[in-house]
């Protein structure tokens, strides 16, 4: 473990309002005080109360890498304003000691003769030491606190996205794992009657059954997929549809070039194509994918239905609430219909 791990940048700034701060308390003292004021003593005691402020930062950090989470704040706080105060004592002690008189009377501005001997001189500066010590300990601790828990706040947050995000997308796989139980029996009896009828047309059937069970089937990832990928899935669909309900349909795809790896939610333009289908006789389906500003992806369907459109069933309100959960605010979906025909666009953030 190494003991000064975690000390960084933001120390040095906490430092350095410190020093600047209780320099400006003496130096405010002092001017009460009707006392003269060197710019060069100023700037010395500004110096010595910087290093005096990163010391015993670096001995609270010091502190709560040795003691860690198995002791309290009160004693991690207490074993940190300790050690500082030893430090800055011992650090000012040795400095004084080691300047000529001269330099150190105009530093510390009191003769050594008002102590009664070097002890009582270590215990008074440890004294002043303690005081400094407690306030920059106590502030680091509590900033540090601070951050700790936006920490955890935002790791809790994260997680409880991520569980929800997992929810979502094992309903998505529940989905894929059914792939519409009912319109696969009706295409397995299809396949069945079309063999009956010939081996060419029996293959063909049997050949789009297939590539919308490749199409439907759920990938490493579940949660995405690309556009290309749903354009796939959705061209396998209404072949295995054509097959059940017997007219062709008009499928009509334009892609831009762009956009075919763009990335997107699996299993998302599917439900949106059957809901415009509607489940009911169709002339055509158009599907266009475009980027659109910002690098949006925006995906527009409209069908021609040969007769009205039922109710709108809980397709487009499921479609919503899973681009809720995805995306927020930042997706956006349309859904109507005009005459026979329905029509939607969906929007998805880049």
């Amino acid at each position: 473990m190494r003991l000064f791990a975690g000390f960084g940048r933001r120390h040095l700034l906490i430092a350095l309002v410190f020093c600047v701060v209780v320099e400006l308390g003496h130096l405010t003292y002092e001017w009460l005080s009707a006392e003269d004021l060197h710019t060069g003593i100023v700037a010395l005691w500004v110096a010595l109360y910087f290093v005096l402020a990163v010391a015993g930062l670096a001995c609270a950090v010091a502190t709560d890498n040795v003691l860690g989470e198995r002791a309290s704040t009160a004693a991690r706080l207490l074993v940190a304003t300790l050690v500082t105060a030893a430090f800055g004592t011992l650090f000012i002690e040795t400095l004084l000691i080691s300047l000529p008189e001269s330099l150190r009377l105009a530093i510390e501005g009191k003769d050594w003769s008002g102590f009664q001997g070097p002890l009582h001189r270590l215990l008074f500066r440890f004294s002043i030491s303690a005081g400094w010590s407690m306030l920059l300990v106590s502030l680091y601790t509590m900033l540090e606190a601070s951050r700790r828990a936006t920490e955890r706040l935002h790791g809790t947050r994260v997680a409880a996205l991520a569980t929800q995000r997992q929810m979502v997308e094992a309903d998505l796989r529940a989905m894929q794992a059914r792939v519409e139980p009912d319109l696969l029996f009706a295409a397995l009896v299809a396949v069945d009657e079309a063999y009956g009828r010939s081996v060419d047309e029996g293959e063909r059937a049997l050949d789009a059954l297939i590539a919308f069970l490749r199409a439907a089937l759920p990938a490493e990832s579940a949660s995405t997929s690309t556009v290309a990928a749903e354009l796939d899935l959705l061209r396998a669909y209404v072949g295995v549809r054509e097959l059940v309900s017997g007219p062709k349909l008009a499928l009509d795809i334009a892609a831009e070039p762009a956009t075919r790896t763009q990335p997107m939610p699996a299993m998302l333009l599917l439900p949106l194509a059957r809901w415009a289908l509607d489940g009911a006789p169709a002339a055509g389906l158009r599907v266009a994918a475009r980027c659109a500003a910002a690098g949006a992806l925006e995906i527009s369907l409209k069908s021609d239905l040969e007769s009205a459109p039922q109710a709108a069933g809980a397709e487009i309100a499921g479609i919503r609430e899973r681009l809720q959960h995805l995306y927020g605010e930042r997706a956006r979906l349309e859904a109507g219909e005009q005459g026979t025909a329905r029509h939607a666009l969906i929007a998805l953030p880049a």
